[in-house]
């Protein structure tokens, strides 16, 4: 028989140790819908945090399979957590979809739901980062428009045959003069 100190304390154990089973399952199914089988779906800081850091370290074409599995979620009805997924996703791969709807996503989740302050400001910051990409994306696309309509109003003068026919033409008129200049040399060498 144990002394009664040592049952007070394996009990004391054992309630403390129940207690915290309790408290780690109340946030797994206490809770609708925060933990379910789709990891997408959570818009907790902690998993965005660790998405973005496990995304950042993935092969490119890892990332490419992760944003083809995200854009899948986002053509269903797709919650704050498929949006917030997306934001972080584009930040490091083109291939999670297009900045203008993304941030369309983002502005449709209602204010307040993003409870955590952390997070909010985590949506904040990267919500104007993809502004800017945006913004510089834009920039970059009307560049390259501008460049290929002024190359598409330049004239052509010539083609290219005709190009060549003058340069062989040229070519020939300076050998004829070269010739020319040898023979008269020649003759005024040989009358000294």
């Amino acid at each position: 028989m144990q002394p009664l100190s040592t049952q007070k304390t394996s009990l004391a154990l054992s309630l403390i140790l129940l207690s915290a089973c309790a408290d780690f399952n109340a946030g797994w199914n206490g809770t609708p819908n925060q933990y379910t089988d789709d990891p997408y779906t959570q818009s907790d800081f902690d998993e965005l945090l660790a998405f973005g850091a496990n995304m950042a370290n993935i092969p490119s074409s890892s990332r490419t399979e992760v944003c083809r599995i995200l854009l899948q979620r986002q053509n269903g009805s797709p919650g704050a957590g498929v949006w917030l997924h997306l934001m972080i996703g584009r930040l490091l791969s083109d291939s999670c979809g297009d900045i203008p709807k993304i941030l369309d996503g983002l502005g449709a989740i209602p204010p307040g739901s993003l409870s955590d302050q952390r997070l909010q400001k985590l949506v904040d910051m990267h919500t104007e980062t993809l502004k800017r990409m945006n913004t510089l994306v834009s920039r970059k696309y009307g560049s390259i428009s501008r460049k290929q309509k002024t190359i598409k109003s330049v004239p052509e003068t010539k083609d290219s045959s005709e190009s060549r026919a003058d340069e062989n033409r040229l070519l020939r008129e300076k050998l004829e003069a070269i010739r020319i200049m040898e023979k008269h040399l020649d003759e005024s060498g040989d009358g000294n």
